[in-house]
């Protein structure tokens, strides 16, 4: 079969699901292609070029088919908690976002289509774009968080220990207080939570900004 780029990144995607983004390797690559090492590098010029291209895959299709007219928060928040199940689908896969700059086809356009929404809106340019990058970085922490804590053989279980030894009823009593809530892994109504308070800043700012 002849290799081809999308082909290579499907193989590759599938492979960081097996092995994490710590152990993927273009050798490991072009074992599960069944082809010599660095046959790959007819279409990635380099590992980080086939980063970029797996996460901008991860983005496929993400600002499509968007609900006809509701309000530009919830279609901001829409796009977000797509994103954040875009990144939940593979292993590692909010590392492999945050470690790349991808000024591909599926990263242009969901930027295209959050800044577009929060012009709508009544930002201006570089608001609208600052304000996606906020967005951005709390759903990428967020599900960083999420697969960080999955990845721990025992699910975050020992660190929920440990937190609870370390509160003391003098020193923290509202952090024990709201022990149940500290220590992930989070549901996804604390993403939600968080998503609004998001959400909620760039209303205001927009409103102080139109008044």
């Amino acid at each position: 079969m002849r290799l081809t780029r999308d082909h290579v990144v499907a193989v590759a995607l599938d492979l960081l699901d097996e092995v994490g983004l710590e152990h993927l390797t273009m050798r490991k690559l072009a074992d599960a292609l069944d082809v010599r090492n660095g046959a790959t590098y007819w279409h990635f010029r380099s590992k980080q070029a086939l980063l970029e291209a797996m996460a901008d895959a991860l983005l496929a299709g993400l600002p499509a088919g968007l609900p006809a007219g509701q309000p530009w928060d919830e279609l901001a928040a829409h796009v977000a908690r797509r994103l954040r199940q875009a990144l939940l689908s593979r292993r590692d896969g909010a590392r492999l976002f945050s470690g790349s700059f991808f000024p591909l086809p599926n990263a242009l356009a969901y930027g295209e289509t959050m800044v577009g929404l929060l012009v709508g809106a009544g930002l201006d340019h570089r608001a609208a774009t600052w304000a996606t990058d906020t967005l951005t970085y709390y759903v990428v922490a967020h599900v960083t968080e999420e697969q960080l804590t999955a990845a721990l053989p025992d699910g975050g279980q020992a660190a929920r220990v440990r937190l609870d030894a370390a509160l003391d009823p003098d020193r923290h009593p509202h952090l024990l207080a709201a022990r149940d809530d500290l220590a992930a892994p989070h549901p996804t109504a604390h993403f939600d939570h968080g998503l609004a308070l998001v959400i909620a800043g760039i209303r205001s700012s927009r409103d102080r900004s139109t008044s």
